[in-house]
């Protein structure tokens, strides 16, 4: 009987930690310019993303499963009517895990 209620009252915490699975290979972009320099600003949310800072710069990813692909969003197409100035996409792989909560990613 000790065995079984320990069982019963430990379930609802082991429910609520969160799972964190196997890393899911992703992208992570900015727009840079000539100089080398790399912004993502605030358009990274509207792209219901998150920055993220590797290595001294930050870098855009996408913040749950249903978020566009970055590449999608920071290209050469699409970075200088954003961010005049920055002319070329950049990317860079990133492995993301889930937060254990919905949909919500992070860089592992």
């Amino acid at each position: 009987m000790k065995f079984s209620l320990v069982a019963l009252f430990s379930l609802p915490a082991a429910l609520a930690a969160p799972q964190v699975g196997a890393p899911i290979p992703s992208k992570a972009c900015a727009c840079a310019n000539e100089f080398g320099g790399q912004i993502v600003n605030i358009w990274c949310q509207y792209q219901i993303g998150a920055i993220t800072n590797i290595d001294g710069e930050d870098w855009c990813f996408p913040a749950t499963t249903y978020a566009p692909e970055m590449p999608t969003r920071f290209n050469d197409e699409l970075c200088p009517q954003v961010f005049p100035g920055y002319t070329t996409g950049v990317c860079r792989d990133i492995n993301l895990c889930s937060t254990g909560y919905g949909d919500v990613l992070q860089v592992c």
